[in-house]
């Protein structure tokens, strides 16, 4: 359904090229409410524990916290 929507969309965009208003139907999505607002949140968590993470090196002793890339985090096990 979402295919059908995304192409009727642009069939509508192509017809109606030379109007104001296609601008907004091209900009505007429609997502649901919840996926919205989880995406939302997550995003702020990620903020608030970057900044922690931030605010922990910077208030503690040098050569405490080591800095590790987000790629290298994503890691759970390596082989040898």
């Amino acid at each position: 359904r979402e295919e059908a929507a995304m192409q009727y969309r642009q069939a509508l965009i192509k017809k109606y090229q030379h109007l104001p208003e296609v601008k907004t139907i091209h900009r505007a999505r429609k997502i649901p409410k919840t996926i919205k607002k989880q995406t939302e949140q997550a995003i702020i968590q990620k903020e608030s524990a970057d900044r922690k993470q931030a605010n922990r090196i910077k208030h503690s002793k040098p050569g405490t916290y080591q800095f590790t890339s987000e790629r290298k985090k994503i890691v759970e096990k390596q082989i040898d």
